[in-house]
């Protein structure tokens, strides 16, 4: 089963943020990501209602990009987050839409994806 993709109006220039600001490598792999949704919409992990973010949980999200790496040195995992949600729900998905690609640090993406499903 392949569904029809569409993304957010900013998403491209989303996209562009991630070649400049982490590189090539980056950028590609959040290509193939976004590739890959229509034919596995089920590919990220679910996510919730935060209190700083509010509530995303029609979204899910995939951990891609370099690692980020704090000052001391602690490895934090994968520095950006594509948020994707099914539409017109989870359990009747026709449709899969991208609705940012960002850092995960400070919540900066799931922040930036609740303000795009408001405007929605």
């Amino acid at each position: 089963m392949s569904l029809p993709l569409r993304w957010h109006d900013v998403v491209v220039d989303d996209l562009r943020r991630v070649r400049s600001e982490f590189g090539g490598e980056a950028f590609e792999q959040a290509r193939r990501v976004i590739a890959s949704l229509p034919g596995d919409p089920l590919l990220g992990e679910w996510l919730t209602q935060h209190v700083q973010t509010g509530d995303l949980s029609t979204c899910r999200k995939v951990k891609l990009g370099p690692d980020e790496i704090t000052p001391d040195g602690v490895n934090l995992g994968p520095s950006l987050r594509l948020v994707y949600r099914l539409l017109p729900s989870n359990t009747d998905a026709r449709q899969v839409e991208v609705l940012c690609i960002g850092p995960r640090r400070d919540l900066i993406a799931y922040a930036v994806a609740a303000e795009r499903l408001q405007q929605d």
